[in-house]
């Protein structure tokens, strides 16, 4: 039978024990029986992980974030938006869960951050940005494009582009220009305009009355019986031959021959002379020039030979700029100095290439480019913002301007002995985020990137 105690207080001086079964919440228990059935503190080397936290009066034993999570290869999504339309269910994950999309190029790392949205905001990238040598060493040069990846600058030369460039049937290319020097041998025939062929002109001609046409030959295969004689152009006859022709001075005719009996003492000399090597020899000369004019022909009357001297020639003829003469024979001596430029094909400048360059206007491109000096740069400040030595008051956010111009980032912390520090972070906006430690640290370095 239980005995109940009415007075307001009871003071046991000695001892009191209790050898029951505690079945009951307003049964009194031992200390034995708290230190085998009661968690009362956390073991220190767990201390990182657990914590004992008082919720509705009743003390409960906490797994600190972070603690317990599972890593997860994907080879079948390659990007984030696949992986939660194809896998997240939304309760599928929890904080501190790890997926690597091992098919995205490069490869992309996702951390969840404890949302239950069910979509890729509870999902936080943990890739880093790269460096300036990293960037540049990704970069390279091709054909006529040459890179320095020490400084990261680019580089186009005039005569490697026109290296890249040659001539094919028909074709000449010379200082960045084509010409034509082909004929029609080296361009197809289309199918209005066709090329000559014997095979097509026999096919089009044909003979007619009189006519024949052979293989390219047209020939009159008839006789004068086929045409008509007329009241004008008549037909030869003999009689009307010699009804017409008569004999003269040192002449006969007899019969239809004509034939000269004279010599030229019958043909009296008027203003056409006869011909003596005399007359010829004085008839030739040389005709004078006025200067600048040289006259080259010389002639020697008494023998009546013409004649010119190869030197006197060669004398008349001598070089300009950047041209050579020696004895008839001209040669180049000059360099582009020596040849004007043009309009179209200009030479190679510094301030010209660099005006052929400039960076991507697009919006987010980080790469900025300066064509006064040919300088391309993508600013560490452009994709990384690091807050040093910072302090966090228990589970009070701390405001970080980045003004990285990205509200999703990449956050990374470290204690001044170098470990890693996992922060709960608020993506405020494109220039802030805001981070909470769950203890007070001070001595924190932390990085924000894109």
């Amino acid at each position: 039978m239980a005995q109940r105690f009415l007075a307001q207080e009871v003071i046991a001086e000695g001892v009191i024990k209790q050898k029951g079964t505690v079945s009951h919440d307003e049964h009194l228990v031992t200390r034995g029986y708290l230190h085998g059935n009661v968690l009362n503190a956390i073991h220190p080397d767990s201390a990182n992980y657990l914590s004992v936290v008082a919720d509705g009066g009743v003390n409960k034993l906490k797994v600190q974030p972070l603690t317990i999570g599972s890593t997860t290869v994907d080879s079948s999504n390659g990007t984030i938006n696949l992986f939660v339309s194809n896998v997240y269910t939304g309760s599928s994950h929890q904080e501190g869960d790890i997926v690597i999309l091992s098919t995205a190029s490069p490869v992309e790392s996702w951390i969840h951050n404890g949302g239950s949205a069910g979509t890729v905001a509870d999902w936080n990238q943990l890739n880093t940005g790269l460096s300036d040598a990293q960037i540049r060493a990704l970069l390279s040069g091709g054909n006529a494009l040459t890179y320095n990846n020490a400084t990261g600058q680019f580089d186009v030369v005039q005569d490697d582009i026109r290296a890249m460039f040659s001539a094919g049937a028909g074709l000449t290319f010379s200082a960045g220009q084509f010409s034509f020097t082909g004929n029609s041998d080296v361009v197809s025939e289309g199918s209005s305009n066709l090329y000559f062929t014997n095979a097509r002109v026999d096919a089009r001609l044909s003979g007619g009355a009189g006519i024949t046409y052979t293989n390219g030959v047209i020939a009159f295969n008839g006789d004068s019986d086929l045409v008509s004689e007329g009241s004008t152009n008549l037909y030869y006859t003999d009689a009307r031959v010699d009804a017409r022709l008569s004999g003269g001075t040192a002449i006969t005719y007899t019969n239809g021959v004509i034939a000269f009996n004279g010599t030229t003492s019958d043909v009296a000399e008027g203003t056409n002379l006869y011909h003596t090597e005399s007359r010829v020899k004085s008839a030739l000369g040389v005709k004078a020039v006025s200067a600048p004019d040289v006259q080259l022909l010389t002639y020697d009357q008494s023998a009546g030979e013409y004649g010119v001297a190869l030197s006197d020639v060669f004398a008349e003829f001598s070089a300009g700029t950047g041209i050579a003469y020696s004895n008839g024979v001209y040669s180049l001596n000059a360099d582009t100095d020596l040849v004007s430029e043009g309009s179209s094909n200009l030479y190679h400048t510094t301030a010209r290439a660099r005006a052929s360059v400039q960076a991507d206007p697009a919006t987010g491109n980080l790469l900025t480019y300066n064509n006064a000096s040919g300088d391309m740069a993508v600013m560490l400040s452009s994709i990384r913002k690091g807050f040093a030595n910072q302090s966090l008051t228990a589970n009070t956010g701390l405001v970080l301007t980045h003004n990285l111009g990205e509200r999703l980032v990449q956050v990374s912390a470290m204690d001044s002995s170098g470990n890693d520090i996992q922060l709960e972070k608020v993506y405020t906006s494109s220039t802030q985020i805001t981070v909470t430690s769950t203890v007070a640290l001070t001595g924190v370095d932390i990085a924000v990137s894109l």
